[in-house]
């Protein structure tokens, strides 16, 4: 039987180092504005406020802690369904809140200085991306070992890859700065 795409040297190379990437681009600045992350964590109003700043304290190093998890084979598995489990949860909690109406405010995935609202879009990006570690922590034990050129062009695509979502993040995030709060009477 054919191993499927997602079990093949390239991919799951790409999908790690592309999960590590966006784990590690997306805890460090939570760890450097660590204030600024905490009001974040307070502004989604989904936990006791005697929790917010140690769970704004936590994630940042538990994000980390999975992408290193990511890179080392033994762990890759379970760091993967980690991650995949994180991004559920962001999910959720982006969810909560736009149902709730509150959309305006940022979703804290990256402190770049950035506003980034809350939508469906961003559920089901956190969504896709679930699903994509669950699936690579399903077939990672199976998959054949990686060479040379699945590393170079696994690791050259994620980075790519990061690149384009960061951008398109930026793209969204003057989108919703340029969008009138209100309608000027003139």
């Amino acid at each position: 039987m054919a191993m499927p795409l997602l079990g093949e040297p390239v991919v799951t190379v790409f999908l790690r180092s592309f999960l590590i990437l966006l784990f590690v681009a997306a805890a460090l600045p939570k760890l450097r504005h660590g204030d600024e992350f905490f009001g974040v964590v307070r502004n989604f109003r989904l936990m006791p406020e005697a929790m917010a700043r140690p769970f704004a304290a936590a994630l940042p190093l538990v994000e980390l802690a999975l992408a290193a998890g990511l890179a080392i084979p033994a762990t890759a598995a379970v760091s993967a369904a980690g991650l995949g489990g994180l991004l559920l949860l962001f999910g959720l909690a982006i969810a909560i809140n736009v149902v709730r109406g509150r959309t305006a405010i940022d979703c804290g995935c990256f402190r770049n200085g950035m506003r980034q609202p809350l939508g469906w879009l961003l559920v089901g990006r956190n969504a896709g991306l679930a699903l994509v570690a669950f699936g690579l922590a399903w077939f990672l034990p199976a998959a054949p070992a990686a060479g040379p050129f699945d590393l170079a062009v696994g690791f050259a695509a994620a980075g790519l890859a990061l690149l384009l979502g960061y951008g398109a993040s930026l793209l969204n995030g003057l989108q919703a700065g340029a969008r009138p709060s209100s309608i000027p009477k003139g």
